[in-house]
């Protein structure tokens, strides 16, 4: 394509197009000064660019040009110099000398400076918010005697804020293939006031953010009267756009003719935007994708624009400072050579587990070819040689099987729980990639703000308050390690050895069963995804590499949300913190299970052992009330509330505290002592009680996902109410859960028996715990390259293709992990434990390779009635 003489105009409309940042070429003019030469940029700046001498009127300022290149501040002279020709090279294009163009082809200036984004644009941030505000709070300084001299009308304005998408990564193709300059492309954040969004706009994907960010942000906009069911506007007030640098300038005119600012017009001029941009940014923390020379790096640019912004403004009304910083890091940065961000060479840890991944490759290899070769009918007999048996344990062929079998994966299985570990992981993906393109990538965010202010909906509920999907699990995992221990604890008997044994493999087994697994798909993350794609938005997956690369034996050791927050912090495994909660209850457990069970043997009654539970459950629940209660904290944890003022500091989370959740696990262990001590049995229930009971659990599991449906509707609540939810949530929820299993094991279920334990839920039961690590780096790959690149307008609709999508995924990728990781280790490690323990058994005492976890098919089978009558254990 030629360069036609239009392109001085194309240039110029674009420029204008910029919005945030060519709006501020106001502030620049006035701040440093203006020339009608271009002579130097020395008489007008402290820290001046090279001398560019020229005897004709310039298009604009070369000041101006500071807000798309480093020009101003203590810069690198390699950043200077290339700035500097970038420069030169847009002017030359804007004021050719000769008035023709010349450049054969489009100007590699013309397209560095096309690739950087623009904010806003079309399309983008349509959603508006009017945010009322008093004049005289802000030009106070100015203006003496500001309420009485300035009329009412002018006193008292609307600004209008855009809300909704906020990043506009612009051409990140475009900027890095540039064959005339070298180049670099960074997203750069627009920052206002601290409103307690959180520091790193990157790391709003890790789950600890999803709930605290948007909460926070829904409480200031709500605080402020800017939801659209509170706002509080005189639809009588001028309404100013803060991207209308025109409306801006005859409002700041219209003042002087009342008061004595007319020498000082473009300093109110400038006062009244930098407001709405600090607001605007405080708002939504934009992000812009700009295109800048490859000797620039990081401390340049922001040592740039820190020169250009480094004012504040109090204002009275919010009672906050208004300040507006753009900035950027060298990881929001990436070069042609380098598209991924991550190091030229691999570090050591990135090295090792290439090498175990390529090893246990081979593994597969070989166990499939001989597990295939076994198979031939000539061939039917096991190896008895050890290393031949740990082979066959990567056999493809046999865990594929294992894996993909629609039937009980051992004796005394209990059906009905692979379709609410199924369901209740479809809850936990659902929540979870709601918040993703909630907080990332929404258009009309103000439409979404109504539906969580209780606009939406009874069944959106279901959405923003899926905290009880998690407690589910919870229950399954004290249900099933219950039903477990006790079942071995009988088969012991009055043999020590063996219930010593018993004891410490309840410990060596549940850490190595879930650790394997878990520090593979740790290697995964810091290894494998990182060099996926690449794209504006991965320094999203490179945050996550480099947190696990520095954090990896914290998760490892399940303290990672127990000790206090590194700089940076912890992402590692957004999702870990169940891991850790989970793993702290099955530890902990036995201080409730033993007794319980010694109880009952000595006594052949269950009263003790069931008080002792009582008082246990008691004990928990009064604490979650004492902090709850302390703390004020709110109903959830999505949604703050300003009247309750709540005052948790402590640096683990109300919501990831283990000792806030045992209640769930505590149920679970209840259900399974009950269900190992009906083991077997005819359980009579009448009609009439079934139904009541069922009723009841209703009841209480709808109550706890719908019942805050009125609180956020009026948006109030009281400390009585809040601390009640949370005192109590968790015990109804999960007991409404244990009668469910319990009744569909006693064969009281009905269709709900036959829909939980339908066959097809078990292959998809048995990749719930590989899902649930995964889907969580899925989600962050989606929102790191596509949310990230186009905006979206949320609907129903939208929200479950992406369900559909994000969690075919996530099971997709939890298949491959099961296959090549999770199956191979559980069957290394039933064989490994085998081969230890087998001399200190007096019998053979075999080990499980069913996963005991929540995530997975247990060890035992209840299939609930046969012809009418509940089923006898054989």
């Amino acid at each position: 394509r030629k360069i036609m003489n239009p392109v001085a105009s194309w240039l110029s409309l674009n420029m204008g197009k910029l919005g945030i940042l060519l709006s501020l070429f106001f502030i620049t003019t006035q701040r440093y000064g203006t020339n009608a030469q271009v002579s130097t940029t020395q008489s007008s700046t402290p820290t001046p660019s090279k001398p560019t001498t020229t005897t004709s009127k310039p298009f604009w300022e070369r000041d101006q040009f500071a807000w798309i290149t480093p020009l101003f501040g203590d810069i690198s002279d390699e950043c200077r110099e290339a700035s500097n020709r970038y420069v030169d090279s847009l002017l030359a294009i804007v004021q050719p000398q000769s008035g023709k163009a010349i450049f054969p082809g489009i100007p590699p200036a013309l397209q560095m400076f096309d690739s950087n984004g623009r904010l806003p644009m079309e399309g983008f941030l349509s959603d508006t918010i009017d945010l009322p505000i008093n004049v005289c709070d802000v030009l106070g300084a100015l203006v003496k005697d500001c309420s009485y001299v300035l009329p009412s009308f002018l006193q008292n304005v609307n600004i209008k804020l855009p809300i909704g998408y906020n990043w506009n990564p612009g051409s990140y193709e475009e900027c890095l293939v540039n064959e005339g300059i070298e180049t670099k492309y960074c997203t750069v954040v627009l920052r206002g006031p601290d409103l307690g969004l959180g520091d790193n706009p990157f790391e709003a994907r890790v789950e600890e953010r999803f709930f605290k960010e948007a909460g926070r942000k829904y409480m200031f906009q709500r605080k402020h009267g800017i939801l659209s069911n509170e706002t509080k506007i005189n639809s009588d007030d001028l309404t100013i756009d803060v991207f209308n640098p025109s409306i801006i300038k005859e409002f700041v005119e219209s003042i002087g003719q009342h008061t004595d600012i007319a020498d000082r017009i473009n300093e109110t001029e400038e006062l009244l935007l930098l407001l709405g941009m600090s607001l605007f940014s405080a708002l939504n923390q934009p992000r812009i994708g700009m295109c800048f020379p490859k000797t620039c790096n990081a401390q340049d640019v922001n040592e740039n624009y820190n020169f250009l912004t480094n004012r504040s403004i109090d204002i009275q009304g919010l009672e906050i400072p208004i300040e507006l910083s753009i900035f950027t890091d060298d990881m929001y940065c990436f070069t042609d050579d380098n598209r991924s961000g991550m190091p030229d060479k691999f570090p050591g840890v990135m090295v090792f587990f290439y090498i175990l991944f390529s090893i246990i490759g081979i593994l597969i290899i070989l166990g499939t070819a001989y597990d295939l070769y076994l198979s031939f009918p000539e061939q039917r007999r096991k190896p008895n040689a050890f290393v031949l048996r740990l082979i066959l344990c990567f056999s493809a062929y046999t865990n594929a099987s294992r894996i993909l079998t629609t039937e009980a994966s051992g004796k005394d299985h209990l059906d009905c729980m692979n379709g609410m570990r199924f369901l209740s992981m479809t809850w936990v993906v659902d929540g979870h990639i709601f918040f993703v393109v909630f907080y990332g990538a929404l258009r009309n965010m103000g439409e979404t703000l109504g539906l969580m202010s209780g606009e939406g909906s009874l069944a959106f509920e279901a959405i923003i308050n899926a905290v009880p999907s998690v407690d589910s699990f919870f229950l399954m995992s004290g249900l099933l390690t219950t039903y477990i221990l006790l079942k071995e604890l009988d088969k012991a008997g009055n043999d020590v050895t063996r219930h010593s044994i018993t004891f410490m493999m309840y410990y060596v087994h549940r850490y190595l069963r879930i650790t394997m697994t878990y520090a593979l798909v740790i290697g995964v993350i810091i290894a494998v995804l990182p060099y996926l794609h690449y794209g504006p938005g991965w320094m999203i997956m490179i945050s996550e590499s480099n947190s696990c690369r520095e954090y990896w034996w914290q998760n490892l050791l399940y303290i990672n949300t127990l000790v206090k927050p590194g700089n940076p912090p912890n992402s590692c495994v957004g999702v870990s913190w169940y891991l850790v909660d989970d793993m702290i209850f099955h530890f902990f457990s036995p201080i409730i299970i033993y007794p319980m069970y010694f109880s009952y043997r000595q006594s052949k009654r269950h009263l003790a052992g069931i008080t002792y539970w009582f008082i246990a459950l008691a004990c928990f629940t009064f604490g979650v009330f004492y902090i709850a209660y302390t703390t004020h904290q709110p109903p959830n944890d999505l949604l703050r509330f300003p009247e309750l003022h709540t005052n948790y500091t402590y640096h683990i989370s109300f919501y990831f505290a283990p000792w806030a959740r045992y209640q769930a696990y505590l149920i679970g262990i209840l259900a399974g002592y009950i269900l190992h001590h009906t083991r077997g049995k005819d359980v009579q229930i009448s009609e009439t009680i079934n139904l009541i009971a069922w009723q009841i659990a209703f009841l209480s599991a709808f109550a706890v996902v719908y019942g805050l449906h009125d609180i956020y509707k009026t948006q109030t609540v009281t400390l009585f109410t809040a601390t009640m939810y949370n005192t109590f949530q968790r015990i109804a929820w999960n007991g409404a859960l244990a009668w469910v299993i319990f009744s569909c094991v006693k064969g009281y279920g009905g269709i709900v028996n036959e829909f939980l334990s339908w066959s097809a839920f078990a292959p998809l039961s048995r990749l719930t715990f590989c899902t649930y690590l995964i889907h969580i780096e899925i989600q962050g790959m989606f929102a790191s390259s596509v949310l990230s690149t186009f905006p979206n307008d949320f609907s129903y609709t939208l929200n479950v293709w992406y369900l559909i999508g994000q969690l075919f995924m996530s099971m997709s990728a939890a298949f491959i992990l099961a296959l090549c990781f999770e199956s191979p280790c559980i069957r290394v490690e039933k064989l490994v434990m085998e081969a230890i323990l087998s001399p200190f058994m007096p019998k053979k005492m075999a080990l499980s390779d069913k996963n005991e976890t929540v995530f997975k098919s247990g060890d035992f089978k209840e299939n609930g009635p046969r012809n009418g009558k509940p089923l006898r254990e054989t």
